[in-house]
């Protein structure tokens, strides 16, 4: 009984194994899609979701009162979507968030920058040139969402509980190595650590974040 976070660099192939694991496990996965409707239902415009979300902040920018209540929510978002347990979680911040409690198992799936080209290269059918840029720009905006945000290095080892290279392990190795480290966890957990599963999650929001869930379910179900 655990909830999962993964951060990833992009092109490690981090979103295919976060639905992998939840899949063998039977977890729910949760991501940016849940965040989204949860935040839109409590008011924030869909042009301040993206910009918060997808765009590094300014120097002024992080220090604005707007942007920190939407910050906030999120981390509320994540303490709830965490506290119906049996989750895998792809998205802003959740690895911080939740770094604290003794149920949470936060990965990071990386793989060297090479690797990462050719496989966007591949994926998405484009030039050299434009996979690089994607993965500069993307990983830009997840260092300096958290940098920005929480004060933290992005790309610091010691703030995950498993780091995982994809540069030569295929999708279930990884999954495998993932697993391996969930029945650690679930085996050795100390008892003076707090389970997120164990916080108050104000019911309104729960309720939110339970109908944001359920629509992903469907929308899986259908593609």
């Amino acid at each position: 009984m655990a909830i999962i976070t993964i951060s990833r660099e992009c092109g490690a192939r981090g979103n295919i194994i976060a639905r992998r694991l939840a899949d063998r496990l039977g977890y729910r996965y949760a991501n940016r899609d849940v965040l989204h409707e949860v935040s839109l239902e409590y008011g924030v415009k869909e042009e301040e979701f993206e910009h918060i979300y997808e765009q590094a902040p300014g120097l002024l920018e992080r220090y604005d009162k707007r942007n920190r209540e939407i910050v906030r929510l999120f981390d509320r978002i994540i303490r709830g979507l965490a506290q119906r347990d049996n989750l895998v979680m792809v998205g802003r911040g959740a690895f911080v968030v939740l770094h604290t409690y003794g149920d949470a198992l936060n990965v990071r799936v990386t793989a060297k920058r090479s690797v990462r080209i050719q496989r966007i290269q591949q994926d998405e059918g484009v030039s050299v040139k434009k996979a690089k840029s994607r993965i500069k720009r993307i990983d830009k905006e997840r260092r300096k969402y958290i940098g920005a945000h929480y004060g933290l290095d992005w790309s610091d080892a010691g703030l995950y509980d498993l780091c995982v290279n994809t540069t030569k392990l295929d999708i279930d190795s990884a999954v495998d190595l993932i697993l391996q480290a969930l029945a650690d966890l679930e085996r050795d957990r100390s008892p003076d650590l707090p389970l997120v599963t164990a916080e108050k999650v104000d019911p309104t929001l729960q309720a939110a974040i339970d109908a944001a869930l359920n629509l992903l379910d469907a929308v899986a179900q259908t593609t």
